[in-house]
């Protein structure tokens, strides 16, 4: 979890305001007007049961904020399906909309969902009169009924509504009165027949019909069928249907499945619904009732997990847990019933039940898993202590094979996960229910220290063992809450082989520390929290046991271990603060799988980052012996293990970096100080380089080896260690020169992002290094990046990316005006079209390093720095990937807010032009260009306060449009004033269907609040001014199509809307607009381009000035060769004249054909006109 925030906090958050508005809708929908009974809607929008489900959905995670409010949401909605039951059927079937009583079906269904049936059953209506209506609706089922196979729409759900209503019959079923009260009773005989059921010769109609109904449900796919199964058992364990023979016709019935079948009549999902059906009947049903069955349904059940023949229902995973509910309920039965009844062998079941169960835990299905773990403890808990013991015994033994000890350290990797997660469960199982002795507690312990700290890779890698460390928390958490605190301190230590290590502390303060790992490191958030709750209940339970407890627990906030970031850079630095042992835990263990060794690089970047915090305040042996351990660790390392190399030399640097700052912040603060680590403390690490880091090329190249990791850490490492050997003023004999140019290049060689952040620190680093003990070095490395650069292999593509970002950030420290000048070169020439796409975006991240890194620049650099960015701010390269254009544009932007941000472009020969790019990029249609350029006009108001664009709204807003244009003042200089006018028609012209809107509305109303021509008034433009920038711009891009389609549409839009109809009475040329458009389109075969042209015609058709030229011009296209474009010049043309002849002619027919009739048109506009 990476997040900027836990989600359960933004539920917490926003739960208010969700229940809120849930509270609002949920009458909304049900009832017209105000609360009343009778008048309920008869149908619900989508929409709406949308915004319903939508507010309930995220409580899934949190369903206890459900609860003080279920209350106000499950009765209205019951009361609203009731009165819709009474109310008249409306069978009239709307698009987009539910019947009422579905649509609250599919409510209840989700609270059902998110809360539990159980919860929500309790509020639905229980009074017998409404037994009737219920049953009906269920055997009717019209919301469904549809004629001539019309389907369903997709999102009426039939199921979920049989679903709600079968769980609200089995609650009515608990009416203390007998069901023939409520109904006559009829002849059994036709139902018997036609569900093979041999049933007694009456009963009442009621509960034939309900018969019916469940049988049908058994079948089901669905939840539906487990509801079937409840409300079956519910109906015949009512007495007066025990009388009447029901409960006995009905257990002969479905045992007779499990009788002589073969794989080919297996329905799984009728036996699926029969299981559940005796499950629910032997948990429900007392001895008396269910005794004499009890013999045949534990053979059957036997018979499914033994019998060949029904290996397909032994297949599916709720097949088998129900088989291990079943088993439980007969085993606690045959315990309970034991002296009065010897139906059953209880010491034979007991057996093969614990047998079954003790093999269930390896279940490969977690369902299973959780239900046999949980059975195993019920039937141990009602077990003599003595038989108790020995299943516990059991359990500890299956813990403890094959579990390898290497000293102190264990070796899990060759048991079981899924059995190990088992065996936990059920042992946490039986802590909670304290059937536990405590003269076991220290294999007990063992074995919950080493399920806590359980992980294995798979093949491929990936993590295997979560559920198991899950299953330990809960385990520590109950014995925590379930266990005296004596009871836990009688425990010696050292008699738990897992905490041999932690010597003279308490078996408490053992299992804080393991949690306090788990909850800072664990890779997953709930495990993390919960061994934040275990730790809360350890050191709440247990109070003063635990060193600094109290804070402890303070700091290890379950929230605050929500995020992987927060607690291993932030919880655990804090928690090691408290006290030394908490310390030496975490560091042991950031060096290990949860650590330096994680799956995810982001993990190992902030298990790095940790341990140079961890550094703080140590002393220099600490910092040297923490060293030393990693260095060791390191060594340990096989080739293959990149990943976890790549964490430890993360560790190295970052401890290196605390070290190196610590010294640099002490000296300034007083220069008369040393520094706080001596020369040789930490230089020893330059060895490594020739020792365990001593990588070949491959490790940087080859894909197998993951080279972006190596890269990465290396890259990082040198520029830690060149740094900190810098500031020390170490002498040259320990710098190994040789290797660090060899590395620094193969990293340089790389592209990855993790590389490339990495590259301008170290560079500077180390060309300073090498500037103090090898001048020679330094001048020879340089040049060598110079020449890769210079060399036309380099232009294309990314290859020589790091070289670039290292010239970049290495240009201040050079010293050299001469190869100053040559980075410059090389450099701004890169950010032109003379290269590739991605090497332009790369230079341009190297000036950006340049200008961050340099103190000022001459003037000569700075008009090359202020072209190159001004020619990637007019980068509109389009391929067939797109426009890609756009990522230097976007990179150009980022590089230009880091020129003004240093103020090394002031005085610049195009500081104007780069300012006024920037402004048209803030309103072009690109939302990410325009996002970033507004944002770095924002950045710097004070330095171009003109034309700075108010984005408060967000950049596609009417207001942002609107506020773009006051940027148009007559005192504005031309490039600014074109730079707006050029970035508002890419938006209005061809933006997205929302920028269009909100930018042409903001254009209209900016502009019928112009002057129609210049007048005195000096503060505002005139609309003349804008037309004439607008046909300047026409003029000046009559080839460029990027930027005449958008000027055309633009022109053709405010003709549409009567802006330049107020232009007649002026001055303005419309004659030079009419030239300009004919020009646009001249011999053109591109059909948009034409389309609109015509656009304009039709404008420029009802002016007097330009009407005769444009009409000559419309006629004239009635001959184009494309028929779409005679068609829409046809069209044009009887907007402007109305002749009649236009409409009787197919203009898609050929143009030889249509002479004549254009010649008659052209004619009878001749004779029209004069």
């Amino acid at each position: 979890m990476t997040s900027a925030e836990d989600d359960d906090l933004k539920l917490l958050r926003a739960s208010a305001t969700s229940l809120s508005n849930l509270q609002d809708l949920i009458p909304k929908i049900l009832w017209k007007g105000k609360f009343d009974a009778i008048k309920v809607h008869s149908r619900v929008r989508e929409i709406d049961l949308g915004r319903v489900i939508a507010f309930i959905e995220p409580f899934q995670e949190d369903p206890q904020l459900l609860d003080t409010h279920l209350k106000s949401f499950i009765p209205p909605l019951v009361s609203a399906y009731l009165a819709s039951l009474q109310s008249p059927a409306n069978q009239r079937q709307r698009k987009g909309s539910l019947p009422l009583s579905h649509a609250i079906c599919q409510i209840l269904n989700l609270f059902c969902k998110v809360r539990g049936e159980k919860v929500i059953k309790g509020f639905l209506n229980n009074e017998p009169r409404y037994l009737e209506p219920i049953l009906h609706e269920l055997e009717d089922g019209k919301n469904f009924a549809r004629e001539d196979d019309e389907p369903l729409p997709q999102s009426m759900i039939p199921w979920t509504e049989r679903y709600i209503l079968l769980l609200w019959m089995s609650h009515l079923m608990l009416a203390p009165f007998p069901l023939a009260s409520m109904s006559t009773s009829r002849p059994s005989q036709e139902v018997s027949t036609t569900l093979g059921i041999e049933l007694p010769p009456e009963l009442p109609g009621i509960t034939l019909r309900v018969l019916t109904i469940c049988e049908k449900g058994l079948r089901s796919a669905t939840k539906e069928r487990s509801a079937a199964a409840n409300l079956l058992v519910r109906l015949c364990i009512r007495p007066d249907m025990q009388e009447l023979g029901l409960l006995d016709a009905l257990i002969k019935w479905a045992l007779s499945f499990f009788v002589n079948i073969s794989n080919k009549d297996v329905d799984i999902h009728q036996y699926l619904g029969i299981l559940t059906f005796l499950a629910g009947l032997v948990t429900s049903a007392t001895n008396e009732e269910i005794g004499p069955f009890m013999p045949a349904i534990y053979q059957a059940c036997r018979s499914i997990i033994s019998d060949n023949s029904l290996e397909l229902v032994k297949s599916s995973a709720v097949a088998r847990k129900v088989v291990v509910k079943t088993f439980r309920n007969i085993v606690v039965h045959s315990i309970q019933a034991e002296k009065a009844s010897k139906i059953l062998d209880t010491t034979a079941v007991l057996e093969e039940v614990i047998e079954y169960l003790l093999e269930a835990l390896a279940d490969g299905d977690t369902p299973v898993r959780y239900s046999a773990s949980k059975a195993l403890s019920i039937i141990t808990m009602k077990l003599e202590s003595e038989m108790a013991g020995d299943v516990v015994e059991a359990i500890l033994g299956s813990l403890s094979e094959n579990v390898y000890w290497q000293g102190a350290k264990r070796n899990l990797s060759g048991v079981n996960p899924l059995r190990w997660h088992g065996l936990t469960l059920t042992l946490s199982h039986l802590l909670y229910r304290r059937a536990v002795s405590t003269t076991q507690f220290p294999d007990v312990l063992n074995a919950l220290l080493l399920a806590l700290a359980f992980e294995q890779r798979s093949a491929t890698g990936a993590s295997i063992g979560t559920n198991v460390r899950d299953a330990a928390c809960f385990g520590i958490w109950a014995l925590s809450r379930r266990y005296a605190t004596s009871d836990l301190l009688a425990v010696d230590t050292t008699s738990v082989r897992a905490s041999e290590h932690h010597k003279g502390i308490s078996i408490l303060q053992v299992l804080a520390l393991e949690l306090l790992v788990t909850a800072c490191l664990d890779p997953a958030g709930n495990i993390r929290r919960g061994s934040s709750a275990a730790l809360q209940e350890l050191i709440g339970r247990n109070p003063n046991t635990v060193e600094e407890g109290i804070p402890l627990v303070q700091v290890v906030d379950f929230h605050a271990v929500g995020l992987r970031e927060r607690a291993m850079r932030n919880v655990s630095i804090k928690a090691a603060g408290l006290h030394q042992m908490y310390w030496d835990v975490l560091f042991e263990n950031l060096l290990g799988w949860r650590g330096t060794g994680s799956l995810d690089a982001p993990s190992r970047q902030f298990a790095a980052s940790a341990i140079g915090h961890l550094a703080a305040y140590q002393s220099n042996r600490a910092i040297r012996d923490m060293a030393d351990r990693i260095c060791a660790a390191l060594k340990a390392l096989k080739a293959r293990e990149v990943e976890e190399r790549q964490g430890l030399v993360l560790a190295i640097s970052a401890l290196v970096n605390h070290v190196n700052g610590t010294n640099i912040e002490e000296t300034a603060k007083d220069a008369s100080l040393e520094f706080t680590i001596r020369d040789d403390e930490l230089l020893f690490l330059w060895n490594l380089l020739n020792d365990s880091l001593h990588l070949e090329e491959k490790s940087f190249v080859s894909p197998t080896l993951r080279p972006e990791f190596t890269a990465s850490s290396i890259c990082q490492l040198l520029g830690a260690l060149a740094s900190m050997t810098v500031h020390c003023g170490s002498n040259r004999s320990i710098v190994p020169t040789g290797e660090i140019i060899r590395q620094l290049d193969l990293c340089l060689g790389r592209r990855e992002a993790s590389v490339m952040e990495a590259i301008p620190r170290t560079a500077i680093a180390v060309v300073e290094l090498l500037g103090r003990t090898e001048p020679e070095s330094k001048q020879v490395l340089i040049s060598g990046w110079l020449v890769r650069l210079e060399n036309e292999a380099s232009y294309n593509g990314l290859r020589c990316s790091g070289f670039a970002l290292a010239l970049g950030a290495v240009y201040s420290v050079v010293g050299k005006a001469e190869e100053q000048n040559r980075i410059i070169t090389v450099l701004t020439f890169r950010c032109t079209s003379a290269v590739a796409i991605e090497a332009r975006t790369v230079a341009l991240q190297a000036v950006e390093v340049l200008l961050r890194n340099s103190q000022e620049l001459p003037s000569d650099v700075r008009d090359q720095v202020a072209s190159a960015l001004h020619i990637a701010l007019n980068d509109y390269t389009i391929t067939e990937r797109g426009d890609v254009g756009s990522l230097v544009r976007s990179e150009a932007i980022t590089t230009t807010g880091m020129a003004w941000s240093s103020g090394l472009l002031e005085g610049s020969k195009l500081d104007e032009e780069v300012h006024a790019d920037v402004l048209r990029l803030s309103l072009e249609k690109l939302d990410k260009i325009r996002a970033r350029a507004s944002n770095i006009l924002d950045l710097h108001r004070e330095r171009h306060g003109r034309g700075v664009i108010d984005s408060a709204e967000g950049v596609s807003s009417y207001s942002y449009f609107s506020n773009a244009l006051t940027a148009l003042q007559p005192s504005a200089s031309r490039a600014t004033n074109e730079a707006v006018l050029l970035g508002f028609i890419s938006s209005a012209g061809m933006g997205s269907e929302s920028v269009v809107q909100n930018s042409r509305a903001a254009l209209l109303d900016a502009l019928d609040a112009l002057p129609s021509s210049t007048n005195d008034d000096t503060t505002k433009i005139s609309l003349q001014e804008c037309m004439s920038c607008l046909v300047d711009l026409l003029r000046a891009n009559v080839d460029v199509e990027r930027i005449l389609l958008p000027l055309l549409e633009i022109f053709g839009f405010l003709f549409d809307m009567q802006v330049m109809h107020r232009l007649t009475p002026t001055s303005f040329n419309f004659r030079v607009l009419l030239s300009l458009v004919q020009k646009s389109h001249f011999k053109s075969t591109h059909m948009q381009k034409l389309h609109l042209a015509l656009d304009v015609y039709r404008g420029l058709g009802s002016i007097p000035a330009t009407r005769n030229e444009t009409i000559t011009k419309v006629t004239s296209m009635l001959m184009h060769p494309f028929p779409k474009i005679r068609i829409t010049a046809a069209e044009t043309l009887w907007i402007l004249t109305q002749e009649e002849g236009l409409k009787r002619q197919d203009w898609s027919l050929p143009s030889k054909s249509l002479k004549p009739v254009v010649d008659g048109i052209k004619s009878s506009l001749s004779a029209t006109a004069a």
